[in-house]
């Protein structure tokens, strides 16, 4: 039996597919599939179960992950042994992270790009969602607004962030500016597509202007922001987006304050890869040295 299937073994827990694990390991899907087909002929019983969505472990395979894990810690504490610079002994392999676009863009890709230029074996990829999966299976570490849709053993708040009324001087001087929420529902709103609204806490447009009307929607803040930088309206933004824009002004700032949170979920210890505690606390370290960000005023 090779150890290194095992470790192979492992990978494919953490993305829940052959082809997940080939792109993370850089190997081919058809080697994944060879070396897979021959450890369970050598154990004589099956450690996949392989469908159309994906790869599931069967009870062998999700037993087999405590010695998985030991081997991968194993090969990595001989590879540290055998370093001889700093560099060496450095972070490497992956890291999967899935947050919003926003927070991923402003928070998460500036920390990764340090640590990557830091750490050149370091390879980091950033997946885009809004909410926490139920399961997380395939990131390292997820972020998302609010709590899982259904509870998650280790996710934690992460931080709150503020949400405030933002548009663009080419706006205000074609169209003027609302004095008071109750004229909101005369002018033109960007924020999400409402029918395509899956996070709960996102679903507060009508809390502070009465409509759920939008003229101009995105399941994108960064086409959101895009938009209102063109003039297209009155949009509903992260504080940390709207004002970094120096064109932008804040609409209604005393009346319209909304606070929402971020939440993070780490792997199952088991199936984080190793770089993976690192990473986390380099976020928790960025979060807490940028609150006057997240939550202005």
């Amino acid at each position: 039996m090779r150890a290194d299937d095992l470790v192979v073994l492992l990978e494919i827990a953490r993305c829940g597919s052959l082809v997940g694990a080939a792109s993370a390991l850089g190997l081919n899907h058809a080697t994944i599939s060879r070396r897979m087909s021959a450890l369970e002929a050598e154990l004589r019983a099956p450690v996949l179960v392989r469908g159309v969505q994906g790869c599931e472990l069967t009870d062998l395979g999700h037993r087999l992950l405590k010695s998985c894990e030991q081997i991968e810690s194993a090969l990595n504490e001989v590879r540290d042994q055998v370093s001889t610079t700093p560099r060496e002994r450095a972070l490497s392999g992956l890291v999967r992270i899935a947050t919003t676009d926003a927070f991923g863009a402003y928070f998460v890709a500036p920390i990764l790009a340090d640590l990557h230029r830091i750490n050149p074996e370091l390879s980091v990829e950033i997946v885009t969602q809004t909410r926490l999966s139920a399961y997380g299976v395939g990131a390292d570490i997820e972020i998302g607004v609010g709590e899982p849709v259904v509870g998650r053993r280790g996710a934690e708040k992460l931080t709150d962030y503020r949400l405030g009324l933002y548009a663009a001087a080419e706006y205000r001087a074609e169209r003027g500016l609302p004095a008071s929420a109750a004229e909101l529902s005369g002018h033109s709103l960007i924020y999400y597509i409402d029918s395509l609204l899956r996070v709960e806490d996102l679903d507060v447009l009508s809390r502070v202007t009465g409509t759920r009307q939008v003229s101009f929607g995105s399941t994108s803040v960064q086409a959101q922001t895009a938009a209102v930088l063109a003039g297209a309206g009155i949009g509903l933004l992260p504080a940390f987006v709207g004002d970094r824009e120096p064109t932008l002004v804040r609409v209604l700032a005393d009346e319209v304050a909304l606070t929402l949170e971020f939440t993070a979920c780490l792997a199952p210890r088991r199936l984080q890869r190793p770089a993976t505690a690192t990473v986390m606390r380099a976020i928790r370290e960025s979060v807490a040295e940028r609150q006057a960000e997240l939550l202005p005023g």
